[in-house]
C-alpha cells in the first residue's frame, strides 16, 4: 500500500508540474502542428502532377542593330536591364492586356525576359495554354516595348522643337524691343543710338543661333529605336509542371533574368504514383496531428529534463530528503493581487488554508517547547523563536508576522523584534508606531513590536546592534510569553548567527520554487555548526497542498464572518493605541512592563 501511495504522490507531482509549466508544452505543440502544415504545402509543391498536361512556350528576341549609319539619331538602349523591367511592369503589360484581351495579371505572370548585355539582346518569352496564346503574348510584349520607346523618342523630339521655337521667339522679342529703344541704356562715351545698335546685333545673333539649332533638330528628325527582331516567337511544347513553375515565378516577380533563355521544351515524365493525399501519411490532417503530438512530446521531454536540472525545492518530500528536517507547515501561495501587499492572512482571512498552516507551525513550536522545557534544555520564561532563511525574499518576514498573529490568539503576550536592521520590513506587516528603543503597540491585538534597539540602527555598528538585541531578549523573557526574532538571511550576514545563543528554537523558511537546494543545505549546515539546528522548515508558497476551497469551513459560515469582523474591529481598536513603553537603555536595571 505504501508503494502505491508513493506512486500516486509522484503522479500528482507530475500533473502539478505540467499544470505549472504548460506553456513550453503548448508552444512546442503549436510549432509541431505548424511544421506539419508546412510539410503539407512543401509536399504539394514537390509532388508530381497526377495527369500532366501539355502547355506552350514561345520567345521573341530583339537585337541591338549595330549597322545603323553614323550620325543617325537613335534611342539610348544601352541599359537593357532597365528596359527588361519596363517589359514586366508599368504601361507595357496594361497595353498588351488591352490589345490581346488577356487579363493583365495573367500576362505579367506568364512573361519573362532574358538579358544578354554581351551581345546586346533582349529575349521576351511567354507561356500559354495554347500555341497562339504563347506566341501572341511574346510578340505583343516585344512590339509594345518598341512602340513605347518610339513614343518616348517622339515626345522628346516634340519637346525639343517646342523649346527651340521658344528660344527663337525670345530672340525675336529681343530684336523688337531693342528696335523700339526699350532696352537701350546709354553709358559713358556711348550714345543711345550706338547702344541700340549693339543690342540689336546681339539679339539677331541669338535668333540666328536658335534658328540654326531648330534646323538641325528638324533635319535630324525623330530618333529611331535601334532594335531589330532577330527571331519571332514560335511556340514549343512544355509540361504543365514547367508551365506552373514559370507562372509561379512570374507572379512572384522573378521574371527578369541575365543570360540565355532556359530550354523548357522537354516535357515532364508521366508520374508513377499519386500526389499529396493519396495515402494516409500524406493526409494533411494526419500530418498536422502528428506534428502536434510530436511537439507536445518534445515539450513534455523539455519540461522533464529542465525539472531534473532545476535544483529549486518545491515539495515537502524534496525538502525533507535534502535537509533531513521535518516540514512544520506548508503555506499555500498568496493570490496574485496579494503578493505585492504586506498582508497578514492570519488576521484578514482567519479561516483560510494559509492561516491554518501558520497555526500548524504554532502547534509544532508549542509542542517542541513543552518537550524542551520538561527536559530542562531551554531557559525559563518566554519561548524565543528565531525565524530566518537562506537568502532574501523567501518569506521569512511574512511568516513571522503571521506567526505572531496566531501566537496571540490565545491571549498570549507576544513580542516581535525586528533584528534585520539592514532591511527592516516587519513594521509594514504589523503596523503601529515605530519609535526606536521602545515597545510599540501594533495593529494586531496582543502583539507588541520593537523596530530599533538603538536610536538609529542603520548608523550603529553591527556589533552594537546585535548586543542590544541580545540584551533586549534577556530582559523581555520574564515579561512576555513568546518572543519572535525577525533576522537577516543566514547566508548573507552574520547577524542571525550572533543571536542563536539567546533563542530557544530556529525555524528555517524555504520558498517553494525559489529556494535552491544548495542554499537551504548550506543554511542548515551553518546552523548545525553553531549548535542550534533548525527545529524544522516552514515551506511557503507551495502548491502541493489542498486548496482553500476544500477546507472544512464554507464561505457562508456565520462563525467565519463573525470572526473576521471581530478581528477587523480589534485591529482598528489596537491601531488607535499610541502608548509606547520605554524598554531599551544603555544602563541596566530598567523595569520592563508588559504591554497590552
Amino acid at each position: 500500500m505504501e508503494g502505491w501511495a508513493n506512486r500516486l504522490m509522484d503522479l500528482q507531482h507530475v500533473i502539478r508540474t505540467f499544470r505549472r509549466r504548460w506553456r513550453p508544452i503548448a508552444v512546442l505543440a503549436v510549432l509541431g502542428a505548424a511544421f506539419g502544415a508546412v510539410s503539407v504545402a512543401v509536399a504539394e509543391d514537390a509532388a508530381p502532377d497526377v495527369v500532366p498536361g501539355v502547355r506552350y512556350d514561345a520567345c521573341h528576341t530583339l537585337l541591338v542593330d549595330d549597322a545603323i549609319p553614323a550620325g543617325t539619331k537613335t534611342v539610348d538602349v544601352r541599359n537593357l536591364n532597365r528596359l527588361a523591367a519596363r517589359v514586366t511592369s508599368g504601361a507595357i503589360p496594361t497595353a498588351v492586356a488591352a490589345s490581346t484581351g488577356y487579363p493583365e495579371t495573367a500576362t505579367v505572370s506568364q512573361v519573362r525576359v532574358y538579358v544578354r548585355n554581351d551581345i546586346g539582346s533582349l529575349t521576351i518569352c511567354s507561356v500559354g495554354e495554347t500555341p497562339a496564346e504563347a506566341q501572341d503574348l511574346a510578340n505583343a510584349f516585344a512590339a509594345q516595348l518598341v512602340l513605347e520607346l518610339e513614343a518616348d523618342a517622339q515626345e522628346f523630339y516634340d519637346r525639343s522643337v517646342e523649346a527651340a521655337d521658344a528660344r527663337i521667339a525670345d530672340a525675336q522679342a529681343c530684336v523688337d524691343e531693342a528696335s523700339r529703344g526699350q532696352l537701350i541704356t546709354p553709358s559713358d562715351g556711348v550714345t543711345a543710338f550706338d547702344a541700340a545698335g549693339q543690342q540689336i546685333s546681339l539679339c539677331e545673333i541669338q535668333r540666328a543661333q536658335a534658328n540654326a539649332a531648330k534646323t538641325d533638330l528638324v533635319t535630324g528628325g525623330v530618333a529611331i529605336v535601334p532594335f531589330e527582331t532577330l527571331e519571332f516567337a514560335e511556340a514549343n511544347e512544355i509540361s504543365e509542371r514547367a508551365f506552373n513553375e514559370l507562372a509561379r515565378q512570374g507572379a512572384a516577380g522573378s521574371n527578369v533574368h541575365n543570360g540565355t533563355a532556359v530550354d523548357t521544351t522537354t516535357p515532364a515524365e508521366p508520374p508513377t504514383g499519386g500526389g499529396v493525399g493519396s495515402g494516409l501519411a500524406d493526409n494533411p490532417f494526419i500530418r498536422i496531428l502528428v506534428g502536434l503530438l510530436l511537439g507536445a512530446a518534445a515539450g513534455i521531454g523539455y519540461v522533464q529534463f529542465t525539472e531534473r536540472l532545476d535544483s529549486r525545492l518545491r515539495r515537502k518530500e524534496d525538502v525533507e530528503a535534502v535537509l533531513d528536517l521535518p516540514v512544520l507547515a506548508e503555506v499555500p501561495p498568496l493570490a496574485r493581487t496579494e503578493r505585492k501587499k504586506t498582508n497578514v492572512v492570519a488576521i484578514n482571512e482567519p479561516r483560510s488554508r494559509s492561516a491554518e498552516s501558520f497555526r500548524a507551525l504554532r502547534s509544532a513550536l508549542d509542542y517542541a517547547h513543552a518537550v524542551e522545557t520538561e527536559a530542562g534544555r531551554v531557559q525559563d520564561g518566554a519561548m524565543v523563536v528565531l525565524v530566518t532563511s537562506g537568502g532574501p525574499s523567501e518569506g521569512k518576514t511574512t511568516t513571522l508576522a503571521n506567526l505572531a498573529a496566531v501566537m496571540a490568539e490565545g491571549d498570549r503576550r507576544v513580542l516581535a523584534v525586528n533584528c534585520d536592521f539592514r532591511r527592516p520590513r516587519l513594521h509594514r506587516y504589523l503596523g503601529g508606531p515605530t519609535a526606536p528603543q521602545r515597545l510599540n503597540v501594533t495593529d494586531v491585538v496582543g502583539v507588541q513590536m520593537v523596530t530599533q534597539v538603538t536610536p538609529n540602527d542603520a548608523a550603529a555598528t553591527p556589533s552594537d546592534v546585535v548586543g542590544a538585541q541580545r540584551r533586549l531578549v534577556e530582559r523581555a523573557r520574564d515579561r512576555f510569553d513568546v518572543i519572535l526574532l525577525d533576522t537577516a538571511p543566514i547566508l548573507t550576514t552574520n547577524d542571525a548567527a550572533e543571536l542563536l545563543g539567546v533563542c530557544d528554537h530556529v525555524v528555517l523558511v524555504v520558498s517553494a520554487g525559489n529556494t535552491k537546494a544548495e542554499a537551504a543545505a548550506r543554511a542548515t549546515e551553518l546552523l548545525e555548526r553553531r549548535g542550534r539546528p533548525p527545529l524544522g522548515v516552514a515551506l511557503v508558497g507551495t502548491r502541493d497542498v489542498p486548496n482553500s476551497s476544500e477546507y472544512y469551513y464554507s464561505d457562508d459560515d456565520p462563525y467565519l464572518t463573525a470572526s473576521s469582523s471581530s478581528a477587523k474591529r480589534r485591529r482598528r481598536k489596537a491601531s488607535t493605541t499610541t502608548d509606547t513603553i520605554d524598554l531599551i537603555t544603555p544602563e541596566p536595571a530598567v523595569e520592563v512592563q508588559a504591554g497590552g
